[in-house]
């Protein structure tokens, strides 16, 4: 891009720190070199670090070489001022007077040109004119230097030029020979500087000028002392700030320009033609255009005024003639973006110029910005911090491009002052309460694509912004923000909840509380798209994988305390560890009567399938309100809901869950009991343990398989209940005159359990009983605090030494497999299983003349392999069982 003056150009970033340091140390350089010479020490190091730090800048800066100018007493580097000091102030008016622009160091810079360009300095002190002379001897001729030096003459009028012949006089000596290739010639910034410089003199002539002298225009040529040389009225010079019309007539001098560059438009191609519009110019545009073309030419040696140059020429006065109306306080910001707009009209004609190239872009998937959009962004970047600051931190903050927005908010964070970007983003929140409708359309669109900005600043920004959005939510009437809003508060909603920011979603889900006593179904419809519901499962599990439960999460359970009820329910069926289960129940308490109230209505009136689910956690928050509702669902349910009740209770691990699971025996299906009883013997609760006696001996459930006795016998033993010895040792001492009166394995039961009620009787009494002592030993396991598991063993397991062959038949016919582990409670089968979990299956283990025959249900299911456990098997088969694992324990 062709660097223009300060005047006139947007400032860009300069090759800083390199070409800072080195304008201040060839300042110092050229005082050392006058005081003491270069072959002072002093000269010498010096020299030798301005070296080092140009050829550091020139390298950073590139291809485009390294631009050192000077406007009146300021430097400029690149075209953007320096904070300089009165040292360096001097070293600016020092260039100016001698009529110097700007020295331009290119890339491959040789040491002798630095030293020459020294030496000229060194030699002329401060007299302009010797320095003058001495710069153009060393530089003027020769064309290969790498160091160029651009002058701008000051020459009095000539009266001469009065006479408007003299102006196609200068316009045939301007084109030469070739007068013919017009073309080229409005190409060439020079020519046309010349051409302004003859309009000028032809203007003065005529007595619109101000007089003669010195001073009063400017001119440029290839480097000093080239023959290209102009002059123009004394009154020129004191140039007065324009005005939007003088800059919009340029601009469209310069779309004219382009068209004639490219023989399009129709545009006249006669030199005195053009002479004339450059006429009619106000003078503060004609200096200002003769400003920007001597700035393209000394940008490079071959510089050419193509389309791409002038459009960019052209956006550059215009944004800085937006910028310093802006500055002046002459517009504010919220028209800046109007004044671009006009600015942007009259640039239409070079944009045309670009149109095809543009299509080319679009064609092919790349995104091209309007010329309203490119003056904008370029506007924006030549607002200085201070007024960026300003006016993102006022009421006029929605007039700014989110882009924009975003570009300085991302600046401030990466220098720390995270204070600053939170007051902006607030600041700019706030505008959708704005009473402007305009205002409020575009501060939403701008929310909407700057939510991750927003997160970045943390929770705080985020919740504030939702804050607002929904009390201008609650308030808005227009349907068309009202669209707008919502989709800012979803985005934002979104983004609070992939980072975790639970305060911020507090917020959300208060503002949706609020709309919904207003526009109940409008809030309905934002709910789930807020995302935050949809990822409570996640939030649990993140929640019982930290060492702490995360701030704010509770806060957000129980706004949303039916959603929360159900996922902590599904999420607490799956615990396998025991600090894990009451973590869940700890949340769930935390949330509150509405979540019991959900789970109540649940377990009343759903689906077995979804009701089932809530039992657990229902039975560790309110197991007296489930005491009175559990037998009415277990009443009118099926084998498989019955079992998952069970499960569900044991999981939960509710101290109460004895006596509810007590209370139901008579409601449980035969398959269900064997599991029941199983968990009421491991609850340990002894109020359950006269009606486990009962069963034991026959008085509850008569028409029930002797098995469901042992099972009673061996809870009862768990439960260490004392008040059953008496009748434990009857079981087991209790003869008739051939042999004893119970089954061999109602004996080991009852055995087993007085081992733990009052071991000292069995052991008295053991040798006389006729049970083996192997058998006795494998007996029914306890429950290990210790242990951080929710669901403990029953009996122990054999890992088979090899497997033992069995057949499986179900209703969904009959099936050969090999068992590897085994136990009183179950096994793994191994083979080709097609059974589904839940399914009820009978399974066969031939062992010696007559097999073993056990009544089943399928666990689990995985690749080749079924988990399955025992609800039901006679007494004799049992036995066998007992034996044949004591047998194998033993190998």
């Amino acid at each position: 891009m062709s660097p223009l003056s300060d005047e006139l150009t947007v400032p860009k970033q300069p090759t800083a720190p390199q070409a800072r340091a080195f304008v201040r140390s060839l300042n110092v350089l050229l005082k050392y070199a006058r005081l003491y010479g270069l072959d002072h020490s002093r000269s010498a190091a010096q020299f030798v670090s301005t070296w080092d730090e140009l050829q550091e800048a020139v390298e950073a800066a590139g291809q485009t070489g390294l631009l050192l100018g000077a406007s009146s007493s300021q430097l400029l580097l690149d075209g953007v001022p320096l904070d300089s000091t009165p040292a360096e102030r001097s070293f600016a008016d020092l260039l100016d007077a001698s009529g110097i622009a700007s020295i331009c160091f290119s890339p491959g810079v040789e040491r002798d040109e630095f030293v020459n360009l020294v030496r000229a300095f060194m030699e002329t002190g401060t007299k302009s004119r010797t320095l003058t002379e001495r710069l153009e001897h060393h530089f003027g001729k020769n064309t290969a230097s790498r160091i160029r030096v651009n002058e701008i003459r000051f020459v009095p009028e000539d009266s001469a030029l009065a006479d408007a012949r003299i102006v196609t006089q200068l316009a045939a000596k301007t084109l030469g020979a070739d007068a013919g290739n017009l073309q080229e010639w409005f190409r060439s910034p020079e020519k046309m500087i010349q051409l302004i410089a003859a309009a000028e003199g032809a203007h003065s002539g005529t007595g619109d000028g101000s007089g003669s002298g010195s001073g009063g225009g400017t001119g440029t040529g290839d480097s000093l002392g080239g023959n290209a040389t102009a002059g123009t009225s004394a009154g020129s010079a004191a140039i007065t700030p324009l005005e939007e019309a003088d800059v919009r007539s340029l601009l469209r001098l310069l779309g004219q320009f382009g068209e004639a560059s490219h023989g399009k438009g129709g545009q006249n191609l006669d030199p005195a033609a053009w002479q004339q519009k450059m006429t009619s110019l106000p003078p503060n545009a004609r200096v200002t255009l003769r400003q920007a073309l001597a700035n393209v030419a000394a940008n490079t040696s071959a510089a050419k005024l193509d389309e791409a140059t002038l459009l960019r020429l052209a956006e550059d006065l215009a944004i800085r003639f937006a910028l310093d109306r802006f500055q002046r306080g002459e517009v504010r910001v919220n028209a800046v973006r109007q004044l671009l707009d006009r600015m942007g009209q009259e640039l239409e004609t070079l944009r045309k110029i670009l149109k095809s190239r543009e299509e080319k872009m679009a064609g092919a998937g790349l995104s091209v910005e309007s010329h309203a959009d490119v003056l904008d962004r370029q506007f924006w970047a030549a607002v200085p911090d201070s007024g960026k600051r300003a006016v993102l931190t006022s009421a006029d903050a929605w007039c700014i491009p989110p882009r924009n927005i975003q570009q300085y908010v991302e600046e401030l964070l990466g220098r720390g002052e995270s204070e600053a970007a939170g007051a902006i983003l607030l600041q700019y929140a706030s505008c959708v309460r704005n009473k402007d409708t305009e205002a409020r359309k575009k501060a939403a669109i701008g929310l909407s694509q700057l939510a991750e900005l927003y997160s970045k600043t943390a929770s705080r920004r985020l919740e504030d912004a939702l804050l607002q959005i929904g009390q201008q939510m609650n308030a808005e009437t227009d349907l068309e923000l009202q669209t707008l809003l919502g989709a800012a508060f979803v985005r934002i909603s979104q983004e609070a909840a992939s980072r975790r920011y639970y305060r911020a979603m507090q917020q959300s889900l208060d503002s949706l509380a609020d709309l919904e006593k207003l526009r109940a179904s409008w809030a309905q419809s934002l709910r789930p798209r807020t995302g935050i519901e949809n990822r409570i499962p996640e939030f649990i599990e993140e929640a019982l994988m930290a060492e702490a439960m995360p701030e704010g999460m509770s806060g957000v359970l129980m706004r949303i305390p039916q959603a929360a009820a159900e996922q902590l329910a599904l999420r607490l069926a799956r615990s396998g560890r025991r600090t894990e289960r009451e973590n869940i129940v700890e949340l769930a308490k935390a949330v509150g009567a509405p979540c019991l109230a959900h789970l109540r209505e649940i377990l009343k009136s759903e689906a077995p399938a979804r009701a089932v689910a809530v039992v657990g956690l229902f039975s560790r928050l309110d197991p007296i309100a489930l005491e009175e509702l559990l037998p009415l669902r277990l009443g009118n349910a099926g084998r498989a809901f019955q079992d998952a009740v069970v499960r569900q209770l044991s999981i939960a691990g509710a101290p109460e869950r004895g006596r509810l699971l007590t209370n139901s025996l008579e409601i449980f299906a035969d398959s269900v009991l064997p599991l029941a009883l199983d968990e009421i013997g491991m609850c340990g609760d002894l109020d359950t343990a006269p009606k486990l006696l009962r069963l034991a001996q026959g008085d509850i459930l008569p028409q029930g398989a002797d098995y469901l006795r042992v099972k009673a016998i061996e809870a009862l033993g768990r439960m260490r209940a004392p008040a059953a010895a008496g009748h434990l040792r009857l079981l087991v001492e209790e003869r008739k005159a051939f042999g004893w009166t119970h089954p061999e394995e109602i004996r080991m039961a009852a055995a087993q359990a007085l081992m733990k009620i009052d071991p000292e009787w069995i052991r008295r009494f053991l040798p006389h009983s006729g049970l083996e002592a192997r058998e006795m030993a494998f007996a029914p396991l306890d429950p290990v605090p210790g242990r951080d598991i929710v669901r403990y063993r029953r009996h122990p397991r054999i890992r088979l030494p090899r497997t033992v062959p069995a057949v499986v038949t179900s209703t969904r016919g009959r099936y050969s497999s090999a068992i590897s582990v085994l136990s009183l409670e179950g096994g793994l089968l191994h083979g080709d299983i097609q059974f589904p979990v839940g399914t009820e299956a009978t399974l066969k283990i031939p062992v010696g003349l007559r097999s073993i025959h056990m009544k089943a249900v399928v666990r689990f299911v995985r690749s080749h392999q079924a988990g399955f456990e025992t609800t039901g098997m006679g007494l004799e088969d049992r036995s066998k069982l007992r034996r044949l694992l004591v047998s194998l324990e033993e190998k």
